[in-house]
């Protein structure tokens, strides 16, 4: 190894001043191009990284714009909700149960809601749809009458969770 420096070294100093700078350029120029290469794809990897943060960040802020639609699909709810006042949304789930609404009176807190029907199910899946209208159900009384007359007569209160 040292006889091939020193073979270098004695080339090098045979050289004319013009013809040494021209060697010293052209190993500038080739160790330049090694760096360059060396470090071309540390900056693509670099770039790829970016790109890949920044649409990531894109989807973690769609993700977070979509809570309120994730919210809505966790419990079994329409998205839709029923146009109206307290008495006409509930008079409406009522009658859509097919049910018949016996007294609808207004309280301080809420509505306390009198119904009879033919099937407890019916009465279940309207407190359920309450519920699902933004309505929190505090009290369900289901009887029956002692006449048997087939039908069960409900009374609930409920009141706007909103």
């Amino acid at each position: 190894m040292k006889q091939l420096l020193d073979r270098l070294q004695s080339a090098f100093s045979n050289l004319q001043e013009r013809e040494k700078l021209f060697v010293l350029g052209g190993g500038l120029l080739i160790l330049a191009g090694i760096i360059y290469l060396a470090i071309l794809p540390q900056w693509d990897r670099h770039t790829q990284l970016v790109e890949q943060k920044n649409d990531l960040q894109t989807d973690m802020q769609w993700l977070q714009d979509q809570r309120a639609v994730l919210s809505r699909l966790v419990n079994s709810c329409s998205s839709s909700s029923a146009s109206g006042n307290g008495q006409e949304v509930l008079t409406r789930l009522v009658r859509r149960n097919q049910l018949r609404l016996d007294s609808l009176r207004v309280t301080g807190s809420g509505f306390r809601v009198g119904l009879s029907g033919s099937d407890a199910n019916r009465i279940v899946r309207l407190a359920h749809q309450i519920a699902c209208e933004g309505y929190a159900v505090s009290y369900l009384e289901v009887s029956k009458p002692t006449e048997d007359t087939g039908t069960l007569v409900a009374n609930m209160e409920v009141q706007k969770v909103d």
